[in-house]
């Protein structure tokens, strides 16, 4: 009833009992069903990667294209010429915050000072060293030359005040320096 035939316990992978085909056949049939598959499924993976790399280098080339047209808008000469006096301004800007530390203001004295000149005489240039003012002045009108220098020397505000003035043509060119005593307000 029972088979008592005992079958020795041992595995033999490469070659069954009841086949008797051989080495060569059992591997030409494992290449042709589970290899067809790891192939397939390889060739699968190959394709996927291929298909999104394709995919990436598209969006990298739009990329590209992006930035190249906005490397553009910034070589503009407009555009450079603006950052370059953004760059100037903030410069200055932090030149004038180190200096108006240290520096004395002298908008009032220069306000004072231009404000006592009369309208007939031409500034050419002026000048503030320290508390010494040094103005150059061109006119015709030595009435009012007469005058400016009378009230140049009557302020208190100024002392050392000098005239020095030449005649060329009808013109009269007159050097004008001066000290401020004190802070004028």
């Amino acid at each position: 009833m029972f088979n008592t035939k005992k079958d020795p316990k041992s595995i033999n992978l490469l070659q069954s009992e009841t086949d008797s085909q051989g080495i060569l056949y059992t591997s030409v049939n494992w290449f042709a069903s589970v290899g067809k598959t790891f192939l397939i499924i390889v060739q699968v993976i190959a394709l996927a990667v291929f298909v999104f790399r394709l995919v990436m280098d598209g969006k990298n080339n739009d990329l590209t294209g992006e930035i190249n047209a906005q490397v553009k808008v910034l070589e503009n000469d407009t555009w450079k010429q603006s950052a370059i006096k953004y760059e100037n301004l903030q410069n200055l800007l932090a030149d004038i915050k180190i200096i108006g530390t240290e520096q004395k203001i002298n908008s009032n004295v220069i306000s004072e000072v231009l404000g006592s000149i009369p309208v007939s005489l031409n500034v050419e240039s002026m000048s503030i060293n320290n508390d010494r003012v040094s103005i150059a002045i061109k006119t015709t009108d030595f009435l009012a030359l007469k005058n400016y220098e009378d009230a140049l020397k009557n302020n208190t505000y100024y002392s050392d005040v000098r005239f020095n003035i030449s005649k060329t043509n009808d013109e009269l060119e007159v050097s004008v320096t001066f000290i401020v005593n004190e802070e004028v307000t």
